[in-house]
């Protein structure tokens, strides 16, 4: 009987062992230097392991999931745009070869099937100052056809696209602006011809290069997307775009290198990033901030001269293809900078992940973040608890045994992960991220990821989008940096305080009678608002007409700015910590 008992108690240990070992494993994914990703198991450290994504406190509201691309997967999140203009976001992403549109309740507004498979978020802009968006998307894989899509706002070929430049893949995500400064905006973006050979485009929205210079070509591939901003002030604008081994470089709107560039080192190499372009010494220069891989992997800050600034490069343990977010944080006029590391130990011991540096490359206070499981993807930041302090968003490189993710959100006083963080979204959130807005119109925000599972033949590869209820106000002025590159126009320009084209203030609309005018903008605001700042600010974010005022409810306020030329503008009014922008377009 006692035999029995010893027998039958052993038989529960190796049981209780067995099952506790499948709970602490985990799954790891990598990027190849190829492009392809790799997935090895590892150990997961009990707080992780103990998660259950059925009992998380915050609501999903959906999840929408379609086959994959056995192949490739995509990466940097999905695009939030009002397209059918009834005052919501819409959620566009591709999924294999597959563009969509998607309301906040899940559902289709449009699909449309596209050559190519799509791997980054689509650019949603209102390109032709005509009052709706258009959609602009890259298409293709080396062993795939590649495009260059530009769609209307109900998922249409514009007239002349999609282009073809011999099927190659378009790599990278397009970016928008407006480079030869003729007050229209132009698509500037990649072509992957070979592993030696590649080339950036500029187009006109009718398809033609902007003028006879472009494309440029490289000896390498541009595995990169381009970002855009006047870097030296010489009143031009410039084009920064890096290859996966030939350098980093810097291209006026006539496509002649700056001075000092490219900058080569053959141990630094370049690949699935992209640099935001911002002026952290108020020199009226722009610093180019980004990470790099290579025998010689980091972050970096590089000068406007093709130099580095001092205290950069900071070294990484190893490769990193994070992209770059870049923000002032605390709203006192010097900017934060935030990168991320893969790091992830194959023993469950956390390591530092979420890099916060100041410009001269010092460590924030409460940075690293240090956790277990890195991020690859893309980094916002937002108020999301509604608690007076901003937390930083960011996915992870590992999913449990079961191919359950995580996405996290710490908060930046230090105190850690935020109440119902992380969320499980099915599958890896690797190499993608989040963005925050109100989707259904509930006055609430939410909070939208894209994940996707790897079976490496075994099964069917499926790509997920998930969006939860927030259960906090939505306030369009608590969000700093919102997806990829931080603004649907993905030119990586950083300017303050307006980064892109979300023109909702939580219910409050600054109201603009004509739009488009002739140049004399006229506007009332439904509230009163003592002390304050109205700014109009170009499409590049450049200020170009400031006044102090006092704001009566819905009282019209004139303004004679026919001085300005035709295109798009953003009107500004602040108060304290109220902030309402609406978009202007002068004809």
């Amino acid at each position: 009987m006692q035999r029995s008992i010893r027998l039958h108690f052993i038989a529960i240990l190796l049981i209780s062992l067995t099952v506790s070992a499948q709970n602490n494993t985990a799954k790891k994914a990598s990027l190849a230097p190829d492009g392809t990703i790799m997935v090895e198991n590892i150990i997961l450290p009990e707080e992780l392991s103990n998660l259950n994504p059925l009992q998380q406190p915050i609501t999903e509201l959906f999840s929408f999931s379609r086959p994959a691309n056995p192949q490739i997967k995509n990466s940097r999140g999905v695009t939030l745009a009002d397209l059918d203009i009834d005052g919501f976001d819409e959620i566009i992403f591709g999924i294999d070869t597959e563009l969509y549109a998607l309301k906040g309740d899940g559902s289709i507004l449009w699909q449309k099937t596209v050559l190519g498979p799509i791997l980054l978020p689509p650019t949603v802009v209102d390109m032709d100052n005509d009052g709706d968006m258009e959609v602009i998307v890259n298409t293709g894989y080396p062993t795939t056809v590649g495009r260059i899509y530009a769609l209307d706002h109900v998922g249409n070929d514009l007239p002349g696209w999609p282009l073809n430049f011999n099927d190659k893949w378009m790599i990278n995500a397009p970016a928008v602006s407006d480079l030869d400064d003729n007050g229209t905006l132009d698509i500037i973006t990649c072509e992957r011809t070979g592993s030696t050979e590649g080339y950036v485009h500029a187009l006109n929205l009718d398809g033609t290069p902007i003028n006879a210079n472009w494309p440029v070509q490289f000896n390498a591939t541009p595995a990169f997307t381009p970002s855009i901003g006047d870097i030296d002030n010489d009143g031009n604008k410039d084009v920064v775009i890096a290859t996966s081994s030939t350098g980093m470089y810097a291209y006026d709107s006539n496509g002649t290198l700056l001075t000092g560039f490219p900058v080569v080192d053959s141990n630094v190499k370049y690949s699935y990033q992209s640099p935001i372009l911002v002026d952290l010494d108020n020199d009226d220069t722009l610093e180019i901030v980004g990470s790099n891989h290579g025998d010689a992997a980091g972050f970096y800050v590089m000068e406007h001269d093709a130099t580095y600034r001092a205290g950069w490069p900071i070294a990484t343990a190893g490769w990193t293809y994070s992209p770059a977010t870049v923000a002032d944080v605390d709203n006192n006029g010097t900017y934060e900078l935030f990168l991320a590391d893969r790091n992830t130990s194959g023993n469950g011991d956390p390591l530092d992940v979420i890099y916060g540096l100041a410009p001269d490359g010092s460590n924030l206070p409460d940075f690293p973040i240090n956790k277990y499981g890195g991020n690859e993807g893309v980094i916002s930041i937002a108020d999301i608890n509604n608690d007076g302090v901003m937390d930083i968003i960011f996915g992870s490189v590992i999913t449990d045994a079961s191919d359950v993710g995580y996405l996290h959100a710490y908060s930046l006083d230090g105190s850690g992960e935020i109440a119902g963080f992380p969320l499980r979204p099915d599958g890896f959130t690797f190499l993608n991220g989040a963005v925050v807005g109100d989707i259904d119109g509930d006055g609430m925000m939410d909070l939208t990821v894209n994940s996707y599972t790897l079976t490496f033949g075994t099964g069917t590869d499926m790509a997920f989008v998930t969006s939860y209820n927030l259960d906090v106000p939505y306030d369009a002025s608590k969000i700093l940096r919102n997806g990829y590159k931080g603004s649907n126009f993905r030119d990586g320009l950083v300017t303050e305080p307006v980064a892109g084209v979300n023109e909702f203030n939580a219910g409050i609309k600054v109201t603009i009678n004509p739009n488009p005018s002739d140049g004399n903008l006229t506007l009332s605001l439904p509230l009163n608002l003592n002390d304050a700042t109205l700014k109009v600010y170009s499409v590049d974010g450049k200020e170009v007409f400031s006044e102090a005022t006092n704001i009566v409810e819905n009282e019209t306020l004139q303004y004679n700015l026919t001085s300005l030329k035709s295109g798009i503008y953003f009107v500004h009014i602040s108060s304290g910590n109220k902030n309402y922008t609406a978009k202007w377009i002068r004809e």
